[in-house]
């Protein structure tokens, strides 16, 4: 639902956008997230609810108040969504909100509208000054490579106090001990679904792959978890490398674990430090490495920004930052990272880590992808050819998440229901059986 005046990539889909590589960033996402995420949303706390029991309610004009005044729909476009929908489902049964989490430092909540003859699903950004969008859709099917009677989720904590992160093990049935993967995040406050938008990354991934007999461990980002506790000292050790060690050495310690067959799976951010986790972690069977940049960061929120042709006044800020950041400056921010974030990463080299790592390596790549293109996948091309145990693939028509679409990617796709391409999980699961 967006407001009457067209305004072309609204500012919640251009922080989703650029949140560098969870979608990352991502989303990957959105302007890159700000390194302290909100431990509340900045909003009254029952604007979700106010506006779900007012849309159930068909009290239509209520709706359209609850939402900020910058992105405000009018009463009739918020009936003319409602009705389109949820057209011969019936009469509201009951709702519930299934989904809590930030992304970009905003409120982001699924909720969940059960009918007599069906489901709706309803996704609401929140901004400070309330509802920024609301999108209601069908719930997408479960993905076919998912059966549920085939695995169990077991409550983990991993990590040590004063870090200690909640997680969700994936356990095939039956009797191990069993293959493995740890799953690690893209850059900001990710889930331990790499929930954006209306899709879940790791989810996807983690069930699937139980399904098919190897077991999963996700869990919440230090970021996601601890964000009102973390300073602008923050590095990428502190926001991604340390927990994923520490994730990898808890799940080779399992007994239902076969410690000498752990892989480790990144997406975005998490791809590109993948390499390096696998090497800190030690004894580690192997890499997958989901749209790993390979640029130094900079480079890839300047092209970000130019494919979604963001705001000339925010690019110049940007850009003179970018400037700044390129120039080793170590003061100040960029998109509410500390400078030395940044350089943080500029410095880290995915791909010699990878050569270097002696462990089996596969990089695929979304052809798709605006926000890790195929000029990273190319310079990954390059820098593993001749190397042993590396293959890499291009997937036609995937985008950052590795979900199937068609024609200029854009970040509206995030907020449709969908599931991570049946042949990416093919791949991915082939190469993890050999």
């Amino acid at each position: 639902m967006q407001p009457a005046a067209a305004r072309g990539v609204s500012t919640v889909s251009m922080r989703l956008a650029l949140i560098v590589l969870s979608c990352c960033a991502t989303a990957p996402p959105p302007l890159p997230p700000a390194v302290v995420p909100p431990a509340a949303p900045r909003v009254q706390p029952e604007v979700t609810e106010v506006a779900i029991a007012a849309l159930v309610a068909g009290d239509f004009a209520a709706v359209a108040r609850a939402f900020e005044p910058a992105t405000r729909p009018t009463e009739q476009q918020v009936a003319a969504v409602w009705r389109g929908k949820s057209a011969r489902l019936g009469a509201v049964v009951r709702w519930w909100i299934a989904d809590r989490t930030f992304q970009d430092g905003f409120a982001t909540r699924i909720v969940m509208i059960e009918l007599e003859r069906g489901t709706l699903e309803c996704l609401l950004t929140i901004a400070p000054e309330g509802v920024a969008s609301l999108f209601v859709t069908r719930p997408a099917p479960p993905a076919a490579y998912v059966d549920r009677a085939r695995f169990r989720d077991v409550a983990l904590t991993i990590g040590e106090p004063p870090w200690q992160l909640p997680a969700t093990l994936s356990v095939p049935a039956g009797a191990g001990p069993f293959p493995a993967v740890v799953l690690v995040h893209g850059s900001g406050p990710n889930d331990r679904d790499e929930t954006v938008g209306a899709n879940k990354l790791f989810k996807d991934l983690a069930e699937g792959l139980a399904s098919a007999g190897i077991a999963v461990l996700r869990y919440d980002k230090r970021t996601y978890t601890y964000g009102d506790r973390l300073t602008n000292t923050l590095t990428l050790d502190d926001e991604v490398v340390l927990d994923a060690v520490a994730a990898a050495h808890a799940l080779a310690a399992l007994p239902e674990v076969d410690g000498a067959r752990v892989f480790v799976i990144g997406h975005s951010l998490g791809a590109m430090l993948a390499p390096e986790i696998a090497q800190r972690a030690g004894g580690i069977a192997g890499v997958v490495l989901l749209a790993p940049p390979a640029r130094a960061p900079w480079d890839i929120v300047r092209d970000q920004m130019r494919y979604l042709n963001a705001p000339r006044e925010v690019r110049a800020d940007v850009e003179r930052t970018l400037v700044r950041a390129q120039l080793g400056e170590d003061t100040g921010t960029l998109m509410g990272m500390p400078m030395s974030y940044w350089q943080d990463w500029a410095n880290r080299d995915g791909i010699a880590a990878a050569r270097k790592l002696g462990a089996r390596v596969l990089v695929l790549h979304g052809d798709r992808d605006y926000q890790v293109t195929g000029e990273d996948f190319a310079l990954w091309q390059k820098g593993l050819a001749g190397v042993r145990g590396a293959e890499l693939a291009s997937l036609a028509g995937d985008n950052h998440l590795f979900i199937a679409g068609h024609g200029p990617p854009t970040p509206l796709e995030y907020k449709v229901p969908a599931h991570v391409d049946e042949r990416a999980f093919a791949r991915i699961l082939a190469w993890l059986r050999r």
